[in-house]
């Protein structure tokens, strides 16, 4: 089985072996949400005498899918982001929030810290992480991607937080911004997860006598009950191409969502421009950083939960990636998930793994005063035709 514990949902994959045969799916929210809606909100509340807490929680959602699929585990590849897997072990995770940032392990290790039912005897692999802030799910989302075979290529993972990597031929930079949940639904006031009835897409209708309408469809057509993170973004793409928003994000009453009776408000807007400001501003400053631009990258790699289903026009409309790629875009979904399955069936994927995770470089945002200018200025919606 692979894992990818995401900070808001939880992925489990069912491989057959030696077949190397995808089985079985299951993905769930993840419980530790309402201990915080973020990592650092759990980093807090593991200080607070929270950890065993926190450990428990995600160990039995594993258990639990393990149970799920019904079929005896022989190995299990858990991959997630630096804090994610600290408290899935029980380490301490107050180090990832202070000065100099250092964790207590990159893990790239066997670990027997996964003692629930289901997992007796089970052999775990964690992946490599590259540091505090840039973890596993983007070493195995690098490859997954299959990046480092391209001359520039660019990857993103668009979620809470907002990790991504450059690699531009010698030199694998990566880096990690805190986009907070908007994109996953959370934070705004109709959001939901993707599940039947949520508002998957928004777009544009010109009628016969010349006006435009908003159209929108909903995940197994079902009645809308919210909006999940593709209709967010589908939705403001909308909103900017009308000129219902102006470049500072502004707008003067809440904007109803075609008949559905689902509203974007003001409030929404400013959760979303804080997210896209901060994954456009770290693409930014990561091709600042190589001396690239834009037109430089030859493929651009979109990874996340919802990746399979997000529309780039959409995300280019909004500033969330740079317009110069919507042509070299390739969509990967999950990538953290399917680069944990390829360890697992693997030795040498697991080898380049470590690999990757040694090469990396982490540039640190918090003080990069590019990344300052860069997300001030990524807060404008700019002109969309």
């Amino acid at each position: 089985m692979a894992v990818d514990v995401g900070t808001t949902t939880i992925a489990g994959y069912l491989y057959k072996l030696p077949e190397c045969e995808l089985i079985d799916t299951i993905c769930i929210p993840n419980s530790q949400a309402r201990f915080g809606a973020d990592v650092i909100s759990r980093i807090e509340y593991a200080n607070n005498g929270g950890l065993l807490e926190l450990q428990a929680v995600v160990q039995m959602q594993i258990d639990r899918i393990a149970a799920a699929f019904g079929q005896s585990i022989e190995t299990l590849v858990i991959t997630g982001n630096t804090a994610m897997l600290h408290m899935l072990v029980g380490l301490e995770s107050r180090t990832l929030a202070v000065a100099p940032f250092t964790p207590l392990s990159l893990f790239g290790e066997w670990s027997d810290k996964l003692q629930t039912p289901a997992l007796q005897g089970v052999k775990v692999y964690l992946p490599r992480c590259i540091s505090s802030y840039v973890g596993a799910d983007i070493t195995t989302g690098i490859l997954a991607s299959g990046m480092m075979l391209d001359k520039r290529s660019f990857l993103v993972d668009i979620g809470t937080n907002g990790e991504m990597a450059l690699w531009n031929g010698e030199r694998l930079a990566t880096c990690s911004t805190a986009a907070g949940p908007a994109f996953e639904g959370a934070g705004i006031a109709a959001g939901c997860p993707a599940i039947s009835g949520a508002i998957n897409k928004v777009y544009i209708k010109k009628t016969e006598n010349g006006e435009y309408r908003i159209m929108y469809t909903t995940i197994d057509d079902s009645a809308p009950i919210g909006i999940c993170g593709t209709g967010i973004i589908d939705a403001i793409a909308c909103m900017v191409k009308l000129g219902i928003i102006d470049e500072t994000g502004y707008m003067e009453e809440n904007f109803q969502i075609g008949d559905s009776g689902v509203a974007i408000t003001p409030d929404d807007i400013r959760q979303v421009q804080l997210a896209k400001s901060a994954i456009a501003a770290g693409i930014d400053t990561l091709l600042h950083e190589c001396g690239l631009t834009a037109v430089d990258v030859e493929k651009f790699y979109i990874a996340g939960g919802f990746g399979n289903y997000i529309d780039r026009e959409s995300c280019a409309a909004i500033g969330l990636i740079p317009s110069e790629v919507l042509d070299k875009v390739v969509i990967l979904g999950n990538a953290a998930g399917i680069g944990a399955g390829m360890i697992l069936q693997s030795s040498e994927c697991l080898a380049e793994s470590e690999r990757i995770g040694e090469i990396a470089e982490t540039v640190d945002l918090a003080t990069n005063p590019h990344f300052m200018n860069a997300y001030v200025e990524k807060m404008m919606f700019g002109g969309v035709e």
